[in-house]
C-alpha cells in the first residue's frame, strides 16, 4: 500500500473513532432506571437546612425536571442525560425560576446547568450558586 493511501486510511479510522465516541442521550425515566441513573437528586450542601430536591420526569418532548425546596416549587425546565464513553452528564436546560427563589439568585442563575455524575453525585454550579446533589 502506498504511503498516501495508508495516510488516508489512518485519517478515516481516526474520524470514524471520533464518531463512535458520540454521546447517546437517554430519553425516558425508564431508560434512566435501566442505565442505573437516578431520577431524584437531593442537595447535600444546603446551608439553610432545606435541601433542594430535583426530580427528572417524562415530558411531552423528552425529559423535564422540577426542583423544590421545603415543599415549594423553585425551578422547572428541560433535562438531558447523555452518556459518552464512561461519562454520564446531566444538563438542566431552559431553567425557569419561580417567585420562591430569592431575587438575587434568580438574577444570576443561568438558564443551563450541566455536570457529570461522579460516584452518584452531581456538582452543579451557576453564577454565585453551587450545590452538590446525591441520587436517591
Amino acid at each position: 500500500m502506498s504511503p498516501t493511501k495508508l495516510g488516508l486510511l489512518v485519517c478515516l479510522l481516526i474520524l470514524n473513532g471520533a464518531t463512535l465516541a458520540h454521546a447517546a442521550c437517554l430519553t425516558s425515566v425508564t431508560e434512566l432506571k435501566a442505565e442505573g441513573v437516578k431520577a431524584r437528586w437531593q442537595e447535600t450542601t444546603a446551608d439553610d437546612g432545606k435541601p433542594l430536591t430535583i426530580v427528572i420526569a417524562d415530558g411531552a418532548g423528552g425529559l423535564v425536571y422540577s426542583a423544590s425546596k421545603a415543599g415549594e416549587p423553585w425551578l422547572t425546565g428541560k433535562a438531558t442525560v447523555c452518556r459518552s464513553g464512561d461519562t454520564t452528564t446531566v444538563t438542566l436546560n431552559n431553567t425557569k425560576a419561580t417567585s420562591h427563589v430569592p431575587l438575587v439568585t434568580r438574577m444570576v442563575l443561568p438558564s443551563t446547568l450541566s455536570a457529570p455524575i461522579v460516584n452518584d453525585e452531581i456538582r452543579l454550579a451557576g453564577g454565585a450558586w453551587r450545590g452538590t446533589f446525591v441520587g436517591r
